[in-house]
């Protein structure tokens, strides 16, 4: 605001100027110099500047201007701005620069009704600028983000093993985003360098690749995961805990492959994925249910009627034991519980267990080992297998023990943001729920979900280490029987998503 107005100030100061018939305006005309329209720059004089520019052309004879050319483009001039000494100008935004045409003159030519003359003045653009990269589905194409990308002469790549040149690239009508081919060879880290007329631009790369969840984080052997993440080109292996390298990888694009499990894993650790970007380290524990650490397991369900992590307390939920629940939910690490609502649910009915396998009640076991840490970025995770369509009712998940359900609260009804509003994933997939998401309510579970409460904000303020998972109704239409229809596996709080 403070530049236009002194840029306002300036032009009003000339008006009195321009308006007054000098003499000696027939003579040949004469550029003696170009400066700014900024008055604390007046006195310094300049040979070049960018398209869009308000500028003064100073000279002699400048009385019975017809036109002004920047690189042969026409400027508009306002004759009231214009003196026998003064020419005040915008440069045209779309005047030719050596970006545009490597032949321009770069001059500034004057016509008069009694002559004309032309002055050696340079326009130029700002160097280019690169905001950020990302790669097509492929991963064969790079997006370069930026600006200023006229006047391009070669974008190169740190690869080694052949030309470091994009193979081919496009450029938008804004100047904004180029499309380029990547040449074929292993990158190395360096950056990516977009040469151009006016400046280079350079941006780190390769961009490393990174894992930001697993579908199934528990996944047994012959099983397929998907790997959701970023950046997965050409990749070449995906290894598991103990060093096995999984098989029949598909990457379907650049942010999401999937594998299958390979037989043998005894141990637990990192799931990783290799490519010509580097390994990228899964941010949760593969395989976690064959150790199962305390704090954190709340249980793997490899048993009833025990205090551990191993087993749960039961009522009305279902058990598969280990030598049964492969064949009912192919993939299962171990024995799982069994949430099945087999009546129906009225409207708003809340939490209905009796008579269903629809309540499944949690021993009372350790989350963390300092209860006095904040909640924020821990997660509640499970693995959940959904035998039939999932499209009505949903799973409370309270903490407390017998009947003492009315202190925090998550609720979880996947179909309502599920496509179509049906969930129900091909095989076991591995759910999170943040913490924060419990929240206290008034005795909502009795009824209907309020969500009004506030979550805890440290592990001390649950008033429980015990969870319950009910199945629920709070919608105004009932639910038909066999609606919901489940099993459960491998309950346990991490840190992170």
């Amino acid at each position: 605001m403070k530049k236009l107005l002194i840029i306002i100030i300036t032009i009003v100061a000339f008006i009195p100027y321009a308006c007054k018939k000098e003499g000696g305006g027939n003579g040949q005309p004469v550029v003696t110099g170009v400066r700014s329209i900024d008055t604390t720059k007046r006195d310094s004089l300049f040979t070049e500047a960018t398209p869009g520019t308000l500028i003064i052309i100073q000279g002699n004879n400048f009385n019975g201007l017809q036109a002004v050319y920047f690189n042969d483009t026409s400027a508009y001039f306002n004759p009231s701005y214009v003196t026998n000494n003064n020419i005040i100008i915008t440069i045209p935004a779309t005047a030719q620069t050596a970006a545009t045409n490597p032949d321009v003159k770069n001059v500034i030519r004057i016509v008069t009704d009694h002559g004309e003359t032309s002055y050696s003045f340079s326009l130029y653009l700002p160097p280019p600028f690169i905001s950020s990269i990302t790669f097509d589905n492929t991963g064969s194409v790079v997006y370069i983000n930026g600006s200023n990308f006229e006047g391009i002469k070669k974008i190169t790549f740190p690869i080694t093993g052949g030309s470091d040149t994009a193979l081919s690239y496009e450029v938008n009508k804004e100047f904004t985003q180029i499309t380029a081919e990547i040449p074929p060879g292993t990158p190395f880290p360096d950056s990516i360098r977009v040469y151009c007329t006016f400046g280079t631009a350079a941006y780190s790369y390769p961009p490393p690749m990174s894992i930001t969840s697993v579908s199934n984080e528990n996944g047994t052997g012959g099983t397929t995961i998907t790997v959701t993440g970023t950046n997965f080109v050409g990749i070449d292996k995906v290894i598991f805990p103990g060093g096995f390298e999984g098989s029949n990888i598909i990457v379907n694009n650049v942010n999401q492959l999937t594998v299958t499990v390979p037989s043998g894993i005894t141990t637990t650790d990192s799931l990783r994925v290799q490519g010509v970007l580097g390994t990228a380290t899964s941010p949760q524990l593969f395989d976690s249910y064959i150790t199962h650490p305390s704090p954190g397991y709340l249980s793997t369900f490899e048993q009833q009627w025990t205090t551990d992590n191993t087993s749960f307390v039961g009522w009305t939920g279902g058990y598969a034991p280990p030598e049964t629940a492969n064949t009912a939910y192919p993939g299962a690490s171990g024995g799982a519980a069994i949430l099945w609502q087999q009546s129906p649910m009225s409207a708003n009915a809340g939490p209905t267990s009796q008579g269903n396998p629809g309540l499944l009640q949690l021993n009372d076991v350790p989350w963390v080992s300092n209860t006095s840490a904040s909640i924020a970025g821990y997660s509640l995770k499970f693995e959940i297998y959904v035998v039939s369509p999932w499209t009505k009712g949903e799973i409370w998940i309270s903490l407390g023990d017998w009947y003492g359900w009315s202190s925090y609260t998550a609720r979880y009804a996947p179909w309502e943001t599920a496509d179509g509003n049906i969930f129900q994933p091909a095989g076991w997939v591995t759910v999170t729920i943040p913490l924060t998401q419990f929240i206290k309510g008034n005795e909502f579970w009795q009824t209907a979900w309020n969500s009004t409460g506030a979550s805890a904000s440290k592990f001390s303020d649950f008033p429980s280490t015990a969870l319950v998972f009910m199945i629920a109704n709070d919608k105004a239409e009932s639910v038909p029987a066999n609606s919901i229809n489940l099993a459960i596996d491998n309950v346990r709080i991490v840190k992170g998503q």
